[in-house]
């Protein structure tokens, strides 16, 4: 028996840029009101809060317009390798209930799944004291104070002080300001997500992913459904394979014609491969590329060599 082909030690090109990735708030690792929240239960707000670009993509908003997600505790074991006891610990941490209140189940019954809303780590109310509405700010030859001081409340001018609703430090959230990676200002990032989950769903469905998880080790099956996603959904206008650039439409092209065969005469064909191989990623991209034109020779060879 042959030895797998060993991976390769670092990365090279723009290799680096073909995982997909879960962000933690760096808020849930620094804060004093997290530090005793387990890291695992850290870890899965992160895994619910990427789920919600599912819940966008399929219009879960409850009727006063909240996001909700469905992520069973089935779900939880087979993502976090746990058992039932470990994830249902892990959702209590998180709950609104028995833990630290960023997540909030609601039961359905009937046999349905429980509607989990993902609540914020940080908050956006207001603390009273901040400066009244502006209305009550006069823009003509002075401006008034939104502040009661010591000095009666009569118009200055806006060159002699700053006004005391100036002061940056009473305007801060409750914990900290909205991390901008999980709450993006522009709609870009939340497209982006839900366009690769439409890729990523689409080409599962066309390469039969359940039936190649029964053949194959879920490590080699995800890894190609990562791969292939990438370059479906890449913004590139090139993709190199075989040491060449072409046209990403071109790769995209071929690369919507495989099948579950073609996925499996891949993994075969990387079983059988007694040669290091160096740049894997390239290896893979070149190997599903060339696969649907030989896929069909390589059969008929193998046919001939069976039978004489």
């Amino acid at each position: 028996m042959t030895a797998p082909p060993t991976l390769p030690a670092y990365y090279y090109g723009d290799e680096a840029e073909q995982f997909t990735y879960i962000r933690i708030p760096c808020q849930l690792i620094t804060h004093p009101r997290f530090k005793h929240l387990s890291t695992d239960a850290k870890l899965l707000y992160a895994l619910l809060l990427d789920r919600m670009s599912l819940s966008v993509k399929h219009q879960w908003y409850d009727p006063d317009g909240r996001v909700y997600i469905y992520y069973t505790v089935d779900e939880i074991c087979g993502t976090l390798t746990c058992g039932r006891d470990k994830a249902m610990k892990l959702m209590a941490e998180l709950d609104t209930n028995k833990g630290i209140g960023l997540i909030e189940r609601v039961k359905q019954g009937q046999g349905k799944p429980t509607k989990i809303y993902v609540r914020r780590f940080t908050t956006q109310e207001i603390p009273p004291e901040i400066c009244a509405p502006f209305q009550q700010v006069e823009y003509s030859d002075g401006q008034k104070s939104c502040f009661q001081s010591q000095r009666s409340r009569v118009n200055r001018h806006v060159q002699d002080e700053k006004p005391d609703c100036n002061h940056i430090e009473i305007n801060q959230p409750e914990f900290i300001q909205l991390n901008q990676s999980i709450y993006p200002p522009a709609p870009y990032a939340a497209r982006d997500a839900i366009e690769r989950c439409d890729v990523r769903e689409t080409l599962k469905s066309r390469i039969d992913y359940d039936l190649l998880l029964e053949e194959y080790p879920s490590d080699d099956v995800e890894s190609i459904v990562e791969l292939l996603t990438d370059v479906l959904a890449s913004a590139a206008s090139t993709i190199r394979i075989g040491g060449q650039r072409l046209p990403t439409e071109t790769v995209r092209q071929r690369y919507r014609r495989l099948e579950r065969e073609h996925i499996a005469y891949v993994l075969d064909s990387m079983k059988q491969t007694t040669s290091k191989i160096n740049n894997i990623r390239a290896y893979l991209l070149t190997a599903l590329y060339n696969a649907p034109v030989t896929i069909g020779p390589f059969y008929s060879a193998a046919v001939r060599h069976d039978y004489g």
